[in-house]
């Protein structure tokens, strides 16, 4: 009975935080406890405080390679936290001199997110180390020696960082699975979000379920590219692991099913009225959701190792077979011009339930030919140093980051010495947890840390006075760091209330408690302020300003993206390294638009301009991306017939236009009127004699949809630039 009550728990910590997410729990508890053991055994408590802030910012800093790439992150960690450390404790008698290296180290360590994400996560660890300093020094009760406080956080920092590296050496994959597991989730609930365009709803609410697609797509793209990224730091050490190969499959699988789902077939409003009277869509509607729960099952069944049911999905597609069997015996006449589209996208949808067979089947066999699919990047000093310097510009957004976290900390240095507070440091570590890239995530994560230091401090007030006894306290303060960890990604007001329990825990054991509960908060509101203050006014990133560049740059991807699936059906023998770096490059600037109209949405009212015209740009932009998609779907070479230069020719000119539209943009003219050229080109298109094969028919159908979408994003950037730039924009007295 006890057995199956512990299995019955040991599911719902899974389903709670996944293995990843548990593990994550089971190493910082282990690494809390070590300390607080150490420091009982010696019957010095004082020592519990440097190092549990030394194990919070190595597991701050830890990053997701494997066991040889985490002894070099760890190296790097531990060299940028000594040299800080020990900066902080020498400078720290010295104000104007702290304050100056403050700013330009604070200036430094933000811009290593140029470097990547990896580098900007050991960056942001190094600057909170920094903070942990300064507390453990301000509040010292005696003279200490100059090494005490930095080598006992860098001690607890590198007693974390051997429990990271063991870990990672122990369970090699852990990682990857849950980034792959995600990213099946992800998938999944896009093919959700898809399976309610059927049957077709009204114009306003297909509107919002297709901004809702292109939001989920973003999740979907970035979550490829962790699985992407975690790929790169392993293939080096482990090119011919079988393990590895299986997972590598399975990353292309996913991308395989996200292209198909992405892709949209001739006009869904049109199918929906021809066929309205068939139950094909109500079945298509079941199939693409059966199918997002299969990706589900799938993502569940990489984190947790279990089998794989796909038994609702097969159903349902046989369901779509069956549908599509009778459609094709009894179809009406006045349904056979639309049937074949209607095929296609069926066609798709069953290629899709083909690609979740592949991952349930799959065995783990050594690929090279995979893995060298996703190139190596070459990292050289050169190339370091490169990145940092593309991004020294006040158009970065690392950059303005950079500059901002510099002057806000400096500023919260100046009022902490001029206003002589005790505790005062906590202003910066608020500074550095609230202040965020841009104005809508700083004023979130300022409501929850403020929320979260209330109920953290209500909840010290009350346990520490229920139980007074020190072991007890530390046992309170060691879960509260786990529960820090556990829950800091997507439950920050109770990852702040836990991490303020254990501050106040810790800091009861060598002072009084009770004093640093009214400072803590005082020292929070002030930080948020300054965060705020920070994001509001220094460089900050307005997202409309932004917007018209990046749906510039979307175009472009989406016209290279075009241009390079357009050779599979002139060409045989194409380069799939090509097509796969092209649908990267348009996928993720796809997914850039649709975050970047959401942050500017999060933005104060009077920053959120021209809001109702950029959200039908995007959805007309994600729309255009979708029938784009449909094209590496489906991909491969054209027989020969008489209209395929009519073809290439209206490939050739959407490109060309969206390359136009992206140019009047960044240059900011006026999108010219090309209604003639498009009228001319939609009639050669129309009068295209049908041909038998099917792919010609396909290619013919798509590219009268996209210059339909492309039209539409004319008319309204011509619209959007016109309210946006009035008379002042180029083009506008010679258009009138």
């Amino acid at each position: 009975m006890a057995i199956g009550r512990f299995k019955i728990s040991l599911q719902a910590l899974t389903k709670a935080g996944g293995v990843g997410q548990l593990s994550y729990g089971i190493r910082v508890s282990i690494a809390l406890c070590g300390a607080m053991a150490l420091s009982w055994g010696l019957d010095y408590i004082s020592l519990v405080i440097p190092l549990f802030l030394g194990i919070i910012a190595s597991a701050l800093a830890e990053t997701e390679d494997n066991w040889l790439g985490r002894i070099r992150a760890l190296s790097i960690t531990l060299l940028l936290f000594i040299i800080v450390s020990f900066g902080v404790r020498l400078l720290m008698p010295h104000p104007w001199a702290f304050g100056i290296s403050l700013s330009v180290v604070a200036f430094c360590l933000s811009m290593g997110g140029a470097l990547g994400r990896r580098y900007g996560v050991i960056s942001q660890a190094t600057l909170i180390l920094s903070v942990y300093t300064m507390i453990g020094l301000n509040q010292a009760t005696h003279e200490v020696p100059i090494w005490h406080e930095p080598v006992l956080l860098t001690l607890g920092a590198l007693w974390y960082g051997v429990l990271s590296v063991i870990w990672a050496a122990l369970f090699v994959h852990v990682p990857l699975r849950q980034a792959l597991a995600t990213l099946y989730i992800e998938v999944g609930l896009y093919l959700k979000v898809k399976s309610r365009l059927f049957p077709i709803l009204s114009s306003a609410s297909m509107d919002a379920l297709r901004l809702d697609l292109a939001r989920q797509h973003g999740q979907v793209v970035i979550a490829l590219n962790r699985v992407r990224e975690i790929l790169v730091s392993r293939i080096g050490n482990e090119p011919t692991s079988p393990r590895l190969g299986r997972y590598i499959r399975l990353y292309f699988i996913a991308q395989a099913i996200h292209e198909r789902a992405s892709s949209s077939h001739y006009n869904y409003s049109d199918l929906a009225e021809t066929f309205f009277h068939s139950d094909i869509l109500f079945r298509l509607q079941r199939q693409l959701s059966a199918a997002g729960a299969s990706c589900r099952q799938i993502g569940e069944a990489i984190r947790t190792s279990q089998s794989i049911d796909l038994h609702d999905s097969e159903e349902a597609i046989a369901g779509v077979q069956r549908s599509m069997a009778y459609l094709e015996r009894e179809a009406l006449p006045t349904q056979w011009r639309l049937f074949r589209s209607l095929r296609q996208l069926t066609d798709n949808v069953t290629a899709l339930q083909q690609e979740l067979d592949k991952a349930r089947q799959l065995e783990d066999v050594s690929l090279t030919d995979a893995s060298q699919q996703i190139p190596q990047p070459r990292v050289t000093f050169r190339s370091i140093l490169s990145q940092i310097l593309d991004q020294l510009t006040p158009k970065s957004q690392v950059f303005r980051h950079a500059v901002r976290m510099s002057i806000a900390l400096t500023c919260g240095y100046a009022i902490i010495q001029n206003m002589h507070l005790d505790v005062g440091y906590w202003v910066m570590l608020t500074t550095l947890f609230v202040c965020q890239p841009t104005f809508g995530s700083t004023r979130k994560r300022l409501y929850e840390r403020m929320a979260g230091t209330v109920l953290g401090l209500v909840a010290a007030w009350s346990l520490i006075t229920l139980f007074p006894v020190e072991v007890i306290q530390l046992m309170i303060a060691v879960v509260a760091g786990v529960v820090f960890f556990l829950s800091r990604n997507n439950r920050y007001v109770l990852a702040t209330a836990a991490i303020t329990l254990m501050v106040v825990c810790c800091f009861n054991q060598v002072a009084d408690g009770y004093a640093v509960i009214w400072p803590r908060l005082f020292d929070t509101l002030i930080g948020s302020v300054i965060s705020w203050l920070a994001v509001f006014f220094i460089l900050p990133d307005w997202f409309y300003r932004q917007l018209p560049m990046t749906f510039a740059e979307g175009l472009r991807r989406s016209a290279e993206y075009l241009q390079e699936l357009m050779r599979f059906y002139r060409e045989e023998n194409m380069s799939e390294q090509a097509y796969r770096r092209s649908r990267r490059r348009a996928y993720n600037a796809d997914a850039l638009l649709t975050s970047t109209l959401v942050s500017m949405l999060q933005e104060p009212g009077h920053f959120r301009r021209d809001a109702e015209l950029w959200q039908r740009l995007v959805i007309r932009s994600h729309t255009l991306f979708n029938y784009i998609a449909a094209f590496g779907a489906h991909r491969g070479a054209l027989i020969e017939q008489p209209s395929n230069e009519l073809l290439v020719s209206a490939g050739n000119y959407i490109v060309e236009s969206l390359h136009e539209v992206a140019q009047s943009l960044e240059q900011k003219s006026l999108v010219s009127d090309s209604s003639a050229e498009f009228e001319r080109l939609k009639k050669l298109l129309d009068d295209c004699p049908s041909e038998d094969d099917e792919r010609h028919y396909f290619v013919l159908s798509q590219l009268q949809s996209l210059l339909g979408e492309l039209r539409q994003i004319r008319l309204l950037t011509h619209e959007l630039q016109v309210q946006v730039h009035g008379r002042n924009i180029k083009g506008v007295e010679s258009a009138n």
